[in-house]
């Protein structure tokens, strides 16, 4: 090649423009991209792909089960791992041997380390918690430290739950006799 030439690139995908009878031609063009060689694979609603780890930016995601599992500005529905990271992000579930959660929500976190940095949680079940400018609706740990405001900790949350029992028994032996 000389330097007289001029340079092309390939292009990962070609295209093509699709053939269908006179009948079935749409009014415009159709067109129809074929997939690249080393195209990643994409898996069906529901289905599950191994992974070790899972980076998760600005989207969201049904269920993880991962080695690690990094989640910035996005949110995740489920997730079953060694370790979780979220920033700026949401989580409905984690079940977690390390989890730090920083300036997000989670809904139910069940960890063994948990770290939070002005979060916000719904119920927290850990053995070592650790968070500053963090609230938790429900926490039961074994140690906490940092700066944490909790509505109910073991005890309150015991107490709301026969009252919350009381009153679900009540209005079911109402509607009953009726």
């Amino acid at each position: 090649m000389t330097d007289d030439e001029p340079t092309t690139t390939k292009r990962s995908r070609s295209r093509r423009k699709a053939a269908a009878p006179a009948a079935e031609r749409p009014s415009g063009d159709v067109e129809v991209i074929e997939p690249a060689a080393r195209r990643p694979s994409v898996a069906s609603v529901g289905a599950a792909l191994p992974a070790e780890s899972v980076d998760v930016h600005m989207s969201a995601v049904g269920r993880v089960e991962a080695g690690e599992v990094s989640v910035t500005q996005g949110a995740l529905g489920a997730a079953r791992t060694q370790q979780l990271s979220v920033d700026r992000g949401a989580v409905g579930a984690v079940l977690a041997d390390r989890a730090e959660l920083s300036r997000g929500y989670a809904r139910s976190i069940l960890a063994r380390q948990v770290q939070m940095d002005r979060a916000a949680a719904r119920i927290v079940i850990a053995a070592d918690v650790r968070a500053e400018q963090t609230a938790v609706m429900f926490l039961v740990a074994r140690r906490v430290s940092g700066d944490i405001r909790v509505l109910f900790d073991w005890r309150g949350a015991l107490a709301f739950g026969a009252a919350a029992g009381l009153l679900f028994g009540i209005f079911s032996r109402m509607r009953r006799q009726r």
